[in-house]
């Protein structure tokens, strides 16, 4: 079994669709694999003020999407009933460890086609995370988890007496990490990538699609953790315990960093004193446990 899991806050929702859609896609083209869905609404405001008086109204449109009326979705709310509670919290408890994989779903990240298709045929007999390729990013540092049809281009890069140091900016659209990418140009270019190939790396954790094997010991992100840099402590606590990190290198994520629709209906940012704030306390948290491990 692979299990899926999501978590949505209420300002996200112009983006579920889209999400929703391609995991849609992604099952259907692995029919037979047992895939078990799992999605977090919510609802609070500590952090963000919401500019519309129930924010629960900006869900209402997709109550009757089809993949609630295909799968069976289990689905936990979170209101301002509730002590504070985001995203760390959510892959923290969600972690099935009878599971094959456990998928890391964002809002703002659309699927290869075949994704469930290939977590359902690798084997790999060690406690281990799977990760698909990206886009260039900012820096090479991430280039052990890029496409390999897209090396060379983050910064500084191997350009000999040509380089530059924009020269990420030599990629066309939708090809660098802060373009926005739809499903088909997704397809279409995973279509082009040939065969699968896994590569062990270096790690290097991207939140976004991370596939945790089963037999992982818990807790991977730390307790009082709440949000903001849960893949670095995973990527932490990877480095520490010497757990290997694999890389499905011939098929690219969409992960859509500066989608259009990131944020609706509030004005909060993540440079307000409040946002801050919580941070802090996450961030101080993961250095604790990572410092104890």
């Amino acid at each position: 079994m692979i299990l899926y899991q999501v978590h949505h806050m209420w300002y996200e929702t112009s983006m579920i669709d889209e999400c929703w859609h391609s995991v849609l896609g992604a099952l259907k083209s692995a029919p037979g694999v047992d895939v078990k869905i799992k999605i977090c609404f919510n609802f609070q405001t500590y952090i963000e003020e919401p500019e519309v008086k129930d924010v629960k109204v900006l869900l209402q449109k997709h109550q009757n999407h089809p993949l609630f009326k295909d799968y069976d979705v289990d689905v936990t709310i979170k209101t301002d009933d509730d002590p504070f509670y985001n995203i760390a919290d959510w892959r923290r408890e969600v972690y099935d460890p009878q599971a094959k994989y456990t998928v890391w779903g964002e809002s703002d990240t659309i699927l290869p086609r075949d994704f469930f298709a290939i977590l359902d045929k690798v084997e790999i007999d060690q406690p281990h995370v799977l990760t698909f390729a990206g886009r260039p990013m900012w820096d090479n540092t991430w280039d052990v988890v890029t496409h390999e049809k897209l090396l060379g281009y983050s910064k500084p890069c191997q350009c000999g007496e040509e380089h530059r140091k924009d020269c990420i900016e030599l990629l066309e659209a939708p090809l660098k990490y802060k373009d926005y990418i739809t499903q088909k140009e997704l397809d279409k270019f995973n279509e082009e990538s040939g065969d699968i190939k896994l590569s062990q790396v270096p790690w290097k954790i991207d939140g976004s699609t991370v596939c945790i094997s089963k037999g992982m010991v818990t807790p991977f992100i730390a307790p009082g953790m709440h949000f903001v840099r849960e893949d670095t402590c995973l990527e932490y606590y990877l480095r520490k315990k010497n757990i290997p990190q694999v890389c499905v290198t011939t098929r690219l994520k969409g992960h859509n960093y500066k989608h259009p629709n990131k944020r609706v209906g509030t004005s909060s940012t993540r440079n307000d004193k409040v946002f801050k704030q919580y941070a802090d306390i996450s961030i101080a948290a993961m250095q604790k446990f990572i410092n104890e491990l």
